[in-house]
Parts: C-alpha cells; sequence; structure tokens
C-alpha cells in the first residue's frame, strides 16, 4: 500500500464519505492529528452510550466515562476508570458493570455513591432503545444526554458537534437496527487503527506535513470558502496551505459550484469535476 496519499477536507465531517468507502473497500487509512469524523469525541461518546442500549460491556462504560456529558458529570471518571483497572489486572472477568451496580463501594468514595447510582439509572433507561431502528435509537440517545444543551456553545468550522452527530443519525438510518450500525462503525474503525495506507485530514490537520499525492475534496462554495466563514483572507489561506501539501500530484475536486479560489488561481481547467460526487 502506497503510505503517500492523502484526502483533505475543510471539515471533519468532509471526510465522512471517504472513511466509509476506503473501510468498505478495504483500503487501510488513517487519522492525521486529531482529524477524522468517527475519531471526534462527540461521535465516540454518542456511540458508547448507544451501544448501551443493547449491552454495558466493559468498553462501552469505558468510552461514556470518556466523555462528560450530563450521565457521568459527577463521577470521579479519572478516580473511577483508575480502581478498575486494578481490580482488571487482579481478575480480568471483572465487570464495571457488575462492580457499579453491587458493588459500588470498591470503585469509589461513600460521597460519590448518589452520582454511580445515578449513572447506572441512566443506562437502565437506555434498554427502551434496544430494539428501535437505528436511527431512531440514536435519537433518543441523543436527546436523552441533552447533546443541544451541552454543546450549545461548542462550534467550529472544522468540526462542529452538532452538525457531526447531525450525520451520524443520517448515518444511521441506513441501517435497521443498532447492532448493524454499531458493527459497521467498529469496521471503520478497525480500518484506521494502522499509521499505513491513505491518510485522511482536515486542512488544519494537515499543516507541516506532506505527501506525494493529495486529494483536496470539496472544494466548492459554502465549503472552501465555508459558509460560516467570517475572514475570506483566512479561508483564501487554508485553500493555499490545503494545495500545497502535495509534493508531486494534486487533484482538486467540488460538487456545484467551485471555490471563488480555484477562479482567482484560474485552475478550473486544471481540476476535476465530480459534480455527481454523493455523500456515502
Amino acid at each position: 500500500m502506497d503510505n503517500s496519499i492523502a484526502i483533505l477536507s475543510r471539515t471533519n465531517r468532509g471526510l465522512l464519505p471517504f472513511e466509509t468507502a476506503l473501510s468498505a473497500a478495504e483500503v487501510p487509512f488513517y487519522y492525521v492529528n486529531r482529524s477524522g469524523f468517527f475519531s471526534q469525541p462527540e461521535i465516540q461518546a454518542s456511540l458508547a452510550y448507544l451501544g448501551a442500549c443493547i449491552f454495558p460491556a466493559n468498553y462501552i462504560i469505558s468510552g461514556m466515562l470518556r466523555s462528560d456529558y450530563h450521565a457521568t458529570k459527577y463521577l470521579p471518571r479519572l478516580r473511577l476508570s483508575a480502581r478498575f483497572k486494578e481490580l482488571r489486572a487482579k481478575d480480568d472477568k471483572v465487570s464495571y458493570w457488575t462492580l457499579l451496580t453491587k458493588e459500588p463501594r470498591s470503585l469509589v468514595e461513600p460521597k460519590s455513591l448518589e452520582a454511580v447510582q445515578h449513572f447506572t439509572q441512566f443506562i437502565h433507561s437506555l434498554t427502551r432503545c434496544r430494539d428501535l431502528p437505528a436511527a431512531d435509537a440514536l435519537k433518543q440517545v441523543l436527546g436523552a444526554l441533552k447533546v443541544g444543551d451541552h454543546y450549545a456553545e461548542q462550534e467550529s468550522i472544522d468540526s462542529d458537534p452538532l452538525e457531526n452527530l447531525a450525520a451520524l443519525v443520517k448515518l444511521a438510518g441506513k441501517y435497521r437496527s443498532i447492532k448493524e450500525f454499531l458493527d459497521f462503525t467498529r469496521r471503520v474503525a478497525a480500518a484506521s487503527k494502522k499509521k499505513t495506507g491513505v491518510a485522511l485530514s482536515t486542512v488544519h490537520g494537515a499543516k507541516g506535513l506532506e505527501w506525494s499525492h493529495v486529494y483536496v475534496v470539496g472544494c466548492q462554495e459554502g465549503m472552501m470558502p465555508h459558509s460560516k466563514a467570517t475572514d475570506l483572507g483566512e479561508e483564501r489561506n487554508i485553500f493555499f496551505v490545503a494545495a500545497s501539501r502535495a509534493e508531486r500530484g494534486l487533484t482538486i475536486t467540488y460538487s456545484g459550484t467551485p471555490s471563488v479560489f480555484l477562479k482567482e488561481t484560474n485552475a478550473t481547467n486544471r481540476v476535476e469535476n465530480n459534480s455527481d460526487l454523493r455523500p456515502l
């Protein structure tokens, strides 16, 4: 596998079709820095809570504890995780769920027992979503987590948590059950584990790096420059950074109206117009 190919997007959400397509084709890929739709913390946390609808396995509870949604807000999350690792080292069959529900004092101090009870009750409440279609279950979970309030003040052009979660719900609509959807997301995660294959990155994440061939995707009006951007000069710099990551070959694709930056550089005739590009 050629390790000198990169796909760059203005946003993490713009990488989603390529993550799913590469995974389906069994082509290895990896994320650069904190790039990647499925590597975003709100995506990983929400998928963990969705998995709890079926069964709160150890890795699922660990994923929940890495988030700061209200269900875990008052838990001593670092202390709890460290204590579980200690117990797990002594007995690899120990269960997070069993300890939380039957032996919480083995994990936390008495002052945190009420927070543990709140957490386990919240997990119990998710089981009502177990048999719903994946998208409906995810909507219910996100509603229970109050993600709208949680991310009200957290917004960036590269990665808007609420827009990412809306895209996750849309993607879940392609799967009949929670299990089918989670199996799909695990396959994508597995495909991205090795630092080999195609590099996926936002433009910001690619600063200072180079590859032999770079594909800059989504270079259209509304994306580059981004519709939420207020500084056209900064957006122009971002386009330049993306285009200058290529050592030998550069392919720029767009859907719909090409970016004004392509017109400015008189590059329109040298790019590939993927006007039929669609999200996967």
